[in-house]
């Protein structure tokens, strides 16, 4: 066999099966789609789609969240004595000896002991529930509602000394013999009593 021809034989076929790997590669390569008239040749791949979101459980009792808008009440102990509101001494030997006084039916000798108290605290406001306390009781009844309504304007928003007031004039009304005024003033201290139970603990 000539060894020329072997050698042409063998180069023939090697380019025909390097040429048919080329065609098979070629096949396995992806090409870009010509870009339309118009258009500047750049491919648009579509964005990847996101992938779903879990879901949230529903809240089901007895998982109660508290409400953030929601506020506590506010709880005030206020203050029910003189020593509680913080009387001087002399005023609180005052009332000692006011008490004493009225307990052995001496309601003049009282009234002035309370009056003397109120020279030296004008603005206490216990110090004017008393002295209208000491007027019903001497059925002074204008006096003791005025007095009354002194000790609420300065009860400072001390709702348990303003129910005390109200029930006192509703009293002193009822010496006067006006029932709708009494009236008027028991649900007034009512209302302040509900409102006191409301923010009890």
């Amino acid at each position: 066999m000539n060894p020329f021809w072997w050698s042409a034989a063998a180069r023939r076929l090697c380019v025909a099966g390097l040429g048919s790997l080329l065609l098979m590669l070629s096949g396995c390569v992806t090409q870009a789609p010509a870009p339309r008239p118009g258009t500047t040749g750049q491919v648009i791949v579509p964005p990847l789609a996101e992938p779903p979101k879990p879901e949230t459980p529903a809240v089901t009792p007895p998982y109660n969240f508290p409400d953030p808008e929601l506020k506590p009440p506010v709880i005030v102990d206020y203050p029910k004595t003189l020593a509680a509101a913080g009387a001087a001494a002399p005023v609180l030997a005052l009332a000692r000896q006011a008490r004493e006084a009225r307990a052995a039916g001496l309601n003049d000798a009282a009234l002035g002991h309370w009056q003397r108290a109120l020279r030296i605290e004008p603005k206490n406001a216990f110090v004017w529930h008393e002295i209208a306390s000491i007027h019903l009781a001497l059925k002074h009844a204008g006096q003791a509602e005025s007095a009354a309504r002194k000790s609420t304007s300065l009860s400072r928003g001390n709702l348990w000394l303003e129910a005390q007031n109200w029930r006192l004039i509703a009293s002193a009304r009822r010496l006067l013999l006006d029932i709708t005024g009494a009236e008027a003033a028991t649900a007034r201290a009512d209302a302040l009593s509900a409102g006191l139970a409301a923010s009890a603990p």
